[in-house]
């Protein structure tokens, strides 16, 4: 059976955020998730805590959205924290080296410090597109320039809510091909692009 993951939420272990750990499980359950990648601004500080803390029955990725020089990056299975202020490049090294897979956060964003898709980042080793966040403004176009450059250049695609409060966690999300539930499983499924974008009429 595939899996829903909400690949990009914040805690309030963001400096933005105010999503308690009891509230993004309370909110994973209610949306009939099977689970989350913890994306703190910066710091992998929520992500430790809730592995830590949270029921077997729940797939809990820790995760990262690092502020690079040129825009913000997702590195997703990683427990080791990426520095601000590195190159694309320099990040995604980074986040390669410490065992994760690195998506662009919120591509062609208005009012948020995405990372500028072009073929140089594909270069740089990105390894997938998150297409569909539920923060975009206006939505159905940044979705539509998202998805047209992933399948363009065959880019693995994912969707998250980058929910801040605990109301928007699972308003969109990525389902995973693959009825394994072991967060390895997951990020090898993005890797070979079995993933399909979702998100709920409300965005």
């Amino acid at each position: 059976m595939p899996l829903k993951i909400d690949m990009h939420v914040h805690t309030c272990y963001s400096k933005d955020g105010l999503t308690t750990l009891t509230d993004l499980i309370n909110q994973l359950r209610k949306r009939g998730l099977n689970g989350a990648a913890i994306t703190d601004h910066d710091t992998i500080e929520g992500a430790e805590k809730i592995l830590k803390n949270c029921d077997n029955d729940l797939l809990i990725i820790p995760g990262i959205e690092t502020s690079t020089k040129h825009g913000h990056l997702l590195g997703i299975n990683i427990t080791t924290p990426i520095p601000k202020g590195l190159s694309i490049k320099e990040a995604i090294e980074r986040i390669h080296d410490a065992g994760g897979i690195s998506i662009a956060a919120h591509p062609y964003a208005l009012f948020k410090d995405g990372v500028k898709l072009n073929p140089k980042i594909i270069d740089s080793g990105l390894d997938a597109i998150e297409v569909v966040n539920s923060s975009f403004f206006p939505f159905l176009p940044l979705t539509y320039l998202s998805k047209k450059f992933a399948v363009r250049y065959r880019m693995p695609q994912t969707a998250g809510s980058d929910s801040h409060i605990p109301e928007t966690i699972g308003s969109a999300y990525t389902i995973i091909e693959n009825d394994e539930a072991s967060v390895d499983d997951i990020i090898e499924a993005i890797r070979k692009g079995l993933t399909q974008v979702w998100f709920l009429k409300m965005v």
